[in-house]
Order: structure tokens, then sequence, then C-alpha cells
């Protein structure tokens, strides 16, 4: 897990060493992600590792000009359920009863508490906004999980979510872009690299009651 000497390293990088692919840091940070935590454990949610390069090209279009999507050495973008459905329940429940061995009926109470928790207890904006809260996440998992590894990375939310879905094919997976993560080498030419991290001090941050 990342510590507060990981944290203080890492920066939004700004500039990249162009195709400069760390894949083993990569791996480990994107296994992290997938041991997030989750409610439910129900992960809806997925990330889609953008590799082909006029594909890459063409969502640069769409992502106001940021030239790092195209050529920092890896593009990933974190997409949730748009929208969830029953389906997505029953899968996770027969993953339960592979890792778990939960017999019948535990299953069907398992997937009844979880319909009631999430169907049944959002409107579609809601269910939305929980399947978007769920992404962040294994956002934020991923990210401390890249500065452990001292693996640069940059979160981005600077694009057109439906031009990237359009281009990727995301809505025939029943997921929506949320937020993109380039990832790499931080060129040594980046003027940001030595800027001095600035946030609020812990007595103004954490607040006791």
């Amino acid at each position: 897990m990342a510590l507060p000497e990981d944290m203080g390293w890492r920066y939004a990088v700004k500039r990249f060493v162009p195709g400069a692919r760390e894949e083993a840091r990569l791996a480990r940070a994107l296994e992290a992600a997938r041991l997030a935590p989750s409610a439910f454990g129900l992960m809806p949610w997925r990330i889609v590792k953008v590799e082909d390069a006029a594909t890459r090209r063409a969502l640069l279009a769409h992502a106001y000009g940021q030239e790092k999507v195209e050529s920092a050495g890896h593009l990933l973008v974190f997409a949730s359920r748009a929208p969830l459905v029953e389906a997505d329940i029953d899968a996770h429940v027969a993953r339960l009863v592979r890792d778990r061995g939960h017999d019948a009926e535990a299953a069907e109470k398992q997937r009844a508490a979880l319909v009631r928790n999430t169907l049944a207890r959002h409107d579609a904006r809601g269910l939305d906004e929980w399947c978007r809260a769920q992404c962040y996440l294994g956002l934020g998992v991923f990210l401390a999980a890249c500065a452990s590894q001292r693996l640069d990375a940059c979160p981005m939310e600077g694009f057109a979510p439906g031009r990237f879905d359009e281009i990727l094919g995301l809505g025939a997976q029943r997921l929506t872009a949320r937020a993109l993560v380039t990832a790499g080498q931080r060129a040594p030419e980046d003027a940001t690299a030595g800027l001095a991290k600035s946030r609020p001090a812990m007595d103004g941050f954490l607040l006791t009651v």
C-alpha cells in the first residue's frame, strides 16, 4: 500500500517520455485495482487498456488536445456500468458460489440482498452515480499502487466521455468512460515535476468532532 512518502513522490505528470512503457509495474498496479474495495464486492466498473496507436490518435481529438493521451506509454480508461442490471448481480453471485462455495439457498439470499440494496434502492440517476463512485474507489487504489511502484501516472477528467464511449465501443458493453489515466515515465523537461506539493495542513484537513 502507498505510504505518505509514495504519495509525496507522485504528481500529475504533464509530459511523459513518449512511448516509454512499464509493463511489469503497470501489471501490479492493475492487479491492485482489481482487488480494490467495492460495495458488496460487486465491482460495477472496468478498466480499458488502449493499446492501438490509431485509436489513441482518434481519442486525442476528444481530450482537449492533451498530447499525453497519445504519447504516454500507457492509456487507461476507467469506465462504470451504464446501467447496472440484474445480469451483473447474477454474475457476481455465480462468482460467490464458485469462490466461497455458497449453496443454492445462500446464493439466493445474497442475490435478493444485492437487488434490494442496489437496483431497488436507486433510481436510474442514483444508480449511475453509485456506479461512478465505485469506479473512483478503484481509481484511487490504482493511483496509490502506481505511486508505490514508482510508476508515473496522471488522472484526467478533461475529455468527452460520449465520444470515448463511441470510439471504444463501450456502450455495447454497458460501460461509460469516467476517467482517464496516462502512465509511463515523466519526461526530464516536465517543468511541473519539481514543484512543491501544496495541500492543506493536517490541522485544517482532519476535523475531529
